[in-house]
């Protein structure tokens, strides 16, 4: 499974924003954008950061909630997870955090 390049992916799609435009912003090449979107190569923990700071989200934290692996998670646990993931997707939506993103 490939969750953070999926969540990478999703975000950069909410946004509104073209892979190359995302690269670019993001400082690295549109094919390594791609490669880490499809699961072909891993984000560095600087392109994690720089993730943050250009989709105004933290994927890593994201990618996380959205699991499915966690059966063996207590259930306060999971529901916790869940409505973080749900807040974050939501904050996607707001209007505010799509402005000044490029496309």
């Amino acid at each position: 499974m490939n969750q953070i390049g999926d969540t990478a992916r999703y975000v950069r799609e909410r946004l509104g924003m073209t892979q190359r435009a995302a690269a670019a912003a993001l400082g690295v090449s549109a094919v390594h954008l791609s490669n880490v979107e499809r699961g072909r190569a891993d984000p560095s923990s600087s392109l994690l950061s720089r993730f943050k700071t250009v989709y105004g989200i933290d994927v890593y934290v994201l990618s996380y909630c959205l699991e499915d692996e966690s059966r063996d998670m207590p259930a306060g646990l999971r529901e916790a997870r869940r409505h973080l993931a749900d807040a974050l997707r939501q904050g996607l939506r707001e209007p505010e955090v799509c402005q000044n993103r490029g496309g």
